[in-house]
């Protein structure tokens, strides 16, 4: 079954129970009793509107009329699926307001039979329409709450699960949305004011036909009644609608990575445990934010993102990959030299330059060894171009250390030099230690040779050596830049290594 199909069936079976709900209220308001109106006035009125019965069924039909009609083209109505999704999402409120307009119409019709009626026989209105009045905003304020409660209740069941399956409803504003103080405010009508309104109304009526004198404690009775059920009714709202509100900031904060926040609601029913479950899932999530952060610093993100994914490899995964090392030249003689704040120092800033050129080209920084840096390109994520990626970082690299020699210079630091080895094959990557302290890391032949072919560079004065296997893997605009240097014998291999440098 399609979206739209949903949605009509859906809303045909949600206009005929708007339109039973509004004929069950006019049941119930035709058997309560006449308001306080003489005898000889209601005969005239009835035998009025008795002889006009067209336009009397025209007004009795409008309160049924109005929200079918609209709730029909409401439902027939065509559109793209995120239109049917917004009005998915407003058709309860869009029927109860055609319910609540349907009433104000059906009075609206009221006024002119009055009128006509007090042309045409003089009897007095005033008492109709006042009684019209009260009986169309009782009615429509019951009908909207009604519909909208009961339209509402079947539509997160059934209708929004088709269009919202992964919720985020509240990104779809609607123009009208019932606050929950203006639910509360109209069951308080329909509970309380309604049955109150008709009881004080039969009482009235039943004095003043027996010529009886209304007592004034009764009416002060009555209006303290009234007003406490509103004061209860506001209370209640506030204490529903504030947390909720406090709460929603609160979200929105966390959203944007704010933790800090801790609501001070302290209350012993459901929404108190509500707010304290809030505050223990924000000091949690705060928990686990400064510990991913962390991580984060202790290897580099995208490993870290790898590993809290779930995209452990315990047992070792078999990859082809490149691998790089670059290795400071004469840096221990040059340490010695210097303090050892200073060494931190320099360090520090030479690992952060060659850092963001590495991650700039899809690497990740392994390990420091020493001095050293030893990246991976194409693990844990992998690649199709790990080793053009490699190619791209070292001269990158190369570029960037000039930069930063300029720097030191002009503060009369040493200049640093290094020597970076890149290779390509196979390798395990994983999980690698102890069950309480692992590391993911790349290990196998691969590795070896690049580290090896790094310590080539003296040999070859050279700052950047490819293995012929990283320069298979370049496109011919970036093997055109490479020159031929020898072949190569690295230690532990019996067979020589192609080696290539650029630049």
């Amino acid at each position: 079954m399609n979206s739209i199909s949903t949605f009509r069936k859906t809303g045909f079976f949600y206009t005929f129970l708007t339109v039973v709900i509004n004929a069950t209220l006019n049941m119930v308001m035709s058997v309560v009793p006449s308001p306080a109106i003489d005898e000889y006035t209601i005969h005239k009125w009835v035998q009025f509107l008795a002889d006009s019965r067209s336009a009397t069924w025209l007004a009795v039909l409008i309160p049924y009329a109005v929200p079918l009609l609209f709730c029909f083209c409401y439902t027939l109505r065509g559109g793209t699926e995120k239109k049917l999704r917004w009005r998915a999402m407003f058709m309860p409120a869009a029927m109860a307001l055609a319910s609540l307009c349907g009433w104000f119409l059906n009075f609206s019709c009221v006024v002119p039979f009055a009128l006509y009626a007090k042309y045409l026989l003089g009897i007095s209105i005033r008492l109709i329409i006042l009684t019209s009045l009260v009986a169309s905003l009782l009615i429509g304020i019951s009908s909207f709450t009604m519909v909208y409660l009961v339209l509402e209740s079947l539509n997160q069941k059934f209708l929004l699960p088709v269009f919202f399956p992964e919720g985020k409803v509240s990104s779809f504003r609607s123009p009208f949305r019932p606050t929950f103080g203006v639910l509360l405010t109209m069951t308080f009508i329909i509970s309380s004011l309604w049955p109150l309104t008709y009881v004080l109304y039969g009482m009235i009526s039943l004095l003043v036909n027996n010529g009886l004198e209304i007592h004034k404690g009764l009416l002060g009775i009555t209006s303290m009644l009234l007003l406490t059920a509103v004061a209860v009714t506001v209370l209640l709202s506030k204490k529903i609608v504030r947390p909720l509100t406090l709460l929603t900031q609160a979200a929105e904060r966390i959203k944007t990575g704010d933790y800090s926040g801790r609501l001070a609601i302290i209350s012993n029913d459901e929404m108190g445990t509500l707010v304290d479950t809030f505050n223990d899932m924000t000091a949690s999530l705060a928990e686990k934010e400064f510990m991913r952060d962390t991580f984060g610093r202790v290897v580099d993100p995208s490993v870290r993102d790898y590993l809290m994914k779930g995209g452990i490899a315990l047992h070792g995964e078999s990859r082809e990959v490149t691998v790089m090392f670059c290795d400071i030249r004469n840096f221990t003689a040059m340490s010695e030299k210097m303090a050892a704040e200073d060494v931190v120092s320099l360090l520090n800033r030479y690992f952060t330059v060659l850092g963001k050129c590495i991650a700039r080209h899809n690497g990740i920084i392994n390990k420091y060894i020493g001095d050293a840096i030893m990246a991976m390109f194409g693990v844990p994520v992998a690649s199709s171009c790990h080793a053009a990626d490699a190619y791209r970082a070292a001269l990158d690299m190369r570029q960037a250390l000039a930069a930063l020699n300029a720097e030191f210079r002009a503060e009369g630091k040493p200049e640093l030099h290094f020597g970076i080895g890149v290779h390509t094959g196979r390798v395990f990557a994983g999980t690698i230690g102890a069950e309480d302290r692992m590391e993911y890391t790349i290990i196998g032949d691969t590795v070896n040779t690049a580290s090896r072919i790094e310590s080539l560079c003296k040999t070859y004065r050279t700052d950047i050596l490819l293995s012929e296997a990283s320069a298979a893997h370049l496109e011919a605009p970036l093997r055109g830049n490479l020159h031929f240097v020898d072949d190569a014998s690295i230690r532990g291999k019996e067979d020589k290594i192609k080696l290539y440098t650029t630049g």
